[in-house]
Order: structure tokens, then C-alpha cells, then sequence
């Protein structure tokens, strides 16, 4: 490189730039120890933080997740914070029982010169004495979990009981334990995987209690999307002038279509004509059904109205 012309001239522009922000004490003004040793201050957020407490007779059912943590001192101290794993916030109820509690924050692993302040200033915890039962397990499979041309035929959990560790409160409050896929996108065809168990009470909240075998085998198994409709009847034709009719009644008021669950969420019916030309007393006809264009297929095939003249 010493030995081309460019190599040369690179070199002394290099060399230009050093000297010219050496005479303009640009390094000594980023690195100078007055500017190192000013004090400032600085909010990390989001910082984790730790319950002390007795947690082998004891269950957190309350307590925050995060804090706000703002600090101050000299500059040099708070460059070596950078982040929320740079900092332990710790609520201390080592010798508490069961109960409310209001605690200050305790930040540990700062030196004695930095200043902090917590937002908010004060955790709010409850205790409760821990208590351990079994429950069980329902499946848990959203309509938005299966591709839409399919439905749940059945559905099990493995194990379909578990322990469930909380505070006595907490566990009453359970109406659900539900196992749900950690990751399902559109199942269309049997399937079964892990999934994640979670309480919830009455109203579908999430509950805070510890599930002991909180991962369980879901299997589902899967048939083609059809939902039942009514069949509306209308007649079109003519009686011959000596007849009227009595009533038709159909051998099936009901008929199962299938399908594609977003094209037929709003059929709630489907109309059938029965013609009464050449009728000339009381019979049995093939009712003609107006079938939606996604449907692809009907069970029963065919449907039988009975026709009653007077």
C-alpha cells in the first residue's frame, strides 16, 4: 500500500484528521475526566422486578412486574448502565405473612454516590398461604385456530388433570382450565402437540397461580366445516280448481350443508319449492332446493315434502 500513490495519499488524509481534532481538543473534550466525573441523570424503564418472600408456604396472587427507574450521580458511574439487566429492583417481605402489603423499592448493585427514584414509588403485594389442588383440563380451540373448510370433531387433553399451586382465593376464583396451542395457524388436518394450560375465573380473566405440569399433549381431531339450516318452503303451480290445499309438512325441516364456515356464517335458511302442477291429490314430491353456489354438498341429499289436499 506505502508503495502506490493512493495508498500514500490516504494515509496523510488519515494523519490531516487526527491532527486537526488533536489541536481542537476534540478527544480531551469527549474523554476529559471533568466531563466524566459531571453528574446527569438518566430513566431506564421496564426494569424487572423480585419478590423476596417465604415461597414455600406463601403464594404472590398481587404484585407489580416492572418499574421505571431514574438515576443520577456522575457520569463515568451511570456509563456502565445501560440497560434494565444493569439493575435489581427487590420488594424485601422475607418475614411477611399472609396479608396486603405497600413496600418501598430496594435497588441493589449501585454504588453509594448514584441517587435513584422509582415510579411508582411504592409495590403493592398481596400473600396468600399456598394451597395445592388437582383440576381438570378442557381443550381450548378457537374457530380461528382450524382453516375454515374444517371443524372439531373431538378433541383430548394429555393428561386432561393437573395440580394446580396458588393462593386460596385465587384457586376458588377457577371456573376454567383451559389447554390451548402455543402456536396454531389454521390446523387443517388431526393434529396434536404441546400446549399451555392456563386458569382463568368466570368472567375469562387469567388467574395468577402456578400450573405444575403446565405444558399438556392436545389432540384434535378434524371433520369437513357444515352447520344445519331450516328449510323455508314456498309452492309455485296451480291446484286444479276442485282442490285446495290442506298443508305440506317436510320429512326433514332441517338440512346440513357444507362448506367453507366464512361463506356460509350468515345462511341461517334456505328456501325449497314444491310445484303443485298435476297434483290432483294427496302425495309426496321432491322438494327443488336453492342452494347457496359454496355449498358443496347437503345432508340429507334430498328432501320429501308431503302434500295433504282437502
Amino acid at each position: 500500500m506505502l508503495e502506490s500513490k493512493w495508498g500514500l495519499r490516504f494515509i496523510a488524509l488519515i494523519l490531516a484528521i487526527f491532527f486537526y481534532l488533536s489541536v481542537n481538543n476534540v478527544f480531551g473534550n469527549v474523554f476529559s475526566n471533568d466531563n466524566l466525573s459531571q453528574n446527569s441523570s438518566k430513566t431506564i424503564e421496564d426494569v424487572p422486578v423480585e419478590i423476596l418472600y417465604d415461597s414455600k408456604n406463601l403464594h404472590v396472587t398481587k404484585a407489580p412486574d416492572t418499574v421505571n427507574v431514574t438515576i443520577s450521580g456522575p457520569q463515568s458511574k451511570l456509563l456502565k448502565i445501560e440497560d434494565a439487566d444493569d439493575i435489581k429492583v427487590v420488594v424485601d417481605l422475607s418475614n411477611a405473612k399472609a396479608g396486603n402489603y405497600k413496600e418501598d423499592y430496594i435497588l441493589k448493585g449501585l454504588s453509594n454516590d448514584i441517587n435513584y427514584n422509582v415510579k411508582p414509588k411504592r409495590a403493592y403485594v398481596t400473600l396468600e398461604n399456598k394451597k395445592t389442588k388437582t383440576m381438570h383440563v378442557q381443550a381450548d380451540i378457537s374457530k380461528n385456530d382450524i382453516n375454515s373448510d374444517y371443524k372439531v370433531k373431538h378433541s383430548s387433553v394429555e393428561p386432561d388433570s393437573v395440580k394446580v399451586t396458588g393462593g386460596k382465593e385465587q384457586l376458588d376464583k377457577i371456573a376454567y382450565l383451559k389447554a390451548a396451542y402455543k402456536d396454531a395457524t389454521k390446523i387443517s388436518e388431526d393434529t396434536s402437540d404441546v400446549a399451555d394450560v392456563i386458569a382463568f375465573d368466570k368472567q375469562l380473566n387469567k388467574l395468577d397461580v402456578k400450573v405444575q405440569t403446565d405444558e399438556v399433549k392436545l389432540n384434535v381431531q378434524l371433520e369437513p366445516y357444515s352447520k344445519k339450516v331450516d328449510v323455508k318452503i314456498r309452492t309455485k303451480g296451480s291446484l286444479p280448481n276442485n282442490k285446495s290445499l290442506d298443508d305440506i309438512t317436510l320429512a326433514d325441516k332441517e338440512i346440513e350443508l357444507y362448506g367453507n364456515r366464512d361463506e356460509l356464517q350468515n345462511v341461517s335458511e334456505i328456501e325449497g319449492t314444491v310445484n303443485l302442477d298435476d297434483v290432483t291429490e294427496s302425495t309426496e314430491k321432491k322438494v327443488d332446493l336453492k342452494l347457496p353456489s359454496n355449498v358443496k354438498k347437503t345432508e340429507p341429499k334430498e328432501v320429501t315434502a308431503y302434500i295433504n289436499l282437502k
